[in-house]
């Protein structure tokens, strides 16, 4: 995984909560903005945002990249169909918000060890 997949990635989150606030907007239900919000941020800008400061780094172990990645995108989705699952009153919620929020959680812990730990020469 590199700085291409993170942007792709967060490609494809935008994407998908852009046509969720285009359908909210058109049905005039607004109770999934959680979803969208989060699918915007914590998928797209997050993803993105790391996918351009990989791509400036590229002595970071790829190691440490990886396992970035996955962390953000599994803990992503889990976090995105928890809410929805709130939203919607769904009994399952609860574990898989919480599953999801530790995710990007230990995502943003790895990508801040990323950014302020010195990796070779700049």
């Amino acid at each position: 995984m590199g700085a291409t997949a993170f942007q792709r990635t967060g490609v494809v989150f935008l994407l998908v909560g852009l046509c969720l606030g285009m359908r909210m907007g058109m049905t005039e239900d607004f109770s999934l903005t959680p979803v969208h919000t989060h699918l915007n941020l914590a998928g797209g800008v997050l993803m993105f945002v790391a996918g351009l400061f990989y791509a400036q780094r590229p002595e970071i172990p790829r190691w440490a990249v990886t396992l970035h990645y996955w962390l953000h995108l599994v803990g992503g989705l889990l976090l995105v169909a928890g809410i929805y699952g709130a939203v919607t009153h769904a009994p399952w919620y609860g574990p898989v918000v919480g599953i999801g929020a530790v995710g990007v959680l230990l995502a943003m812990l790895v990508f801040a060890w990323n950014v302020f730990r010195k990796h070779g020469a700049m």
